[in-house]
């Protein structure tokens, strides 16, 4: 039941998209102007900001670090070879979109209510030493997965290339100055906070419209036929890997507890607009955000009864 509740709002929204699209309100060329300034403007907002903020005394947290990192190497390294080798055989757009929404959690805007509902206030303060461990990372490494693997092979030359992008990718940039500015210490003006706060706000509402207009009733059947395997790698090969890890690395209950639970949020909204804006196959970021957050109301109470919550 808690899943469902949380998840609800965001299919309801989802839904006033699809409302959107079917009555014609908006144009198509409404939804790429929606991308253009989610990707330019309001996600780098958001990444600053939730980097800068994030990124406060993590000290005496070295195994969470290290389980979340290699959890974020290894994560997209499988979903690639599987993609490779079995689900997207040559096709390079689906192989990396593939790879870099694997480890692609709705952390903030489905992670954090969850935990708060599951493990109510101490379940919020670990979620945020967990987040302020793994958001820069997250934000950098699973978009640095989709460029290189869109890259024409891995070599020197495509590597430099890749590299470029990711320099040049306005998400990336976001979130190292985010991170660099909280390193050094600098203090960001409280006016400038407020405004990418505002603008940050409008992130999560604009994103699932745009998706919701992406999509149509009769696609979500095709849109599960196409995305399963991928679907799977999300919710329950992630939270899976991320488990062994801290077997591994061993951490305190609650940030186990938290770390899973955020594994296993549906992938972020925002993925499919990471993707259009890379170049990558928009289309099927979009069909794998709608499976997996429509599945994620049955997937989140199963993990959260293994977690024994």
């Amino acid at each position: 039941m808690k899943g469902i509740l949380v998840i609800a709002p965001l299919i309801l929204i989802i839904a006033i998209g699809m409302a959107i699209r079917a009555t014609g309100f908006a144009t198509a060329k409404g939804k790429e102007d929606f991308t253009r300034l989610l990707y330019w403007i309001v996600l780098p907002a958001l990444l600053f900001r939730t980097t800068y903020l994030a990124s406060g005394d993590i000290s005496g947290q070295q195994n969470l670090f290290f389980s979340a990192y290699a959890a974020m190497f290894t994560l997209p390294l499988l979903a690639l070879l599987i993609s490779v080798f079995f689900t997207h055989k040559g096709n390079k757009k689906n192989q990396a979109v593939s790879s870099m929404a694997s480890y692609r959690s709705n952390n903030v805007y489905l992670g954090l209510p969850v935990c708060v509902l599951a493990l109510g206030e101490p379940g919020m303060r670990a979620a945020s030493v967990y987040l302020a461990i793994a958001l820069p990372g997250y934000n950098l490494i699973s978009i640095m997965w989709g460029e290189i693997v869109y890259s024409r092979g891995v070599t020197r030359k495509s590597l430099a290339g890749a590299a470029g992008r990711v320099i040049k990718n306005p998400l990336v940039t976001s979130s190292l100055l985010g991170l660099a500015a909280a390193t050094a210490g600098i203090r960001v003006p409280d006016t400038l906070m407020v405004s990418m706060k505002l603008l940050a706000d409008m992130a999560t509402g604009i994103a699932l419209i745009s998706l919701g207009m992406s999509l149509e009733i009769s696609s979500l059947l095709r849109a599960f036929r196409n995305t399963w395997h991928d679907a799977a790698i999300k919710l329950i090969l992630h939270p899976a890997i991320t488990w062994i890890f801290l077997l591994l690395w061993p951490v305190p209950e609650i940030y186990f507890q938290v770390a899973v639970i955020i594994a296993a949020m549906p992938t972020a909204v925002n993925t499919f607009i990471i993707a259009g804006g890379m170049g990558l196959n928009e289309e099927y970021a979009c069909e794998l955000v709608a499976v997996t957050t429509v599945l994620a109301p049955i997937a989140i109470p199963i993990w959260l009864s293994l977690l024994g919550i």
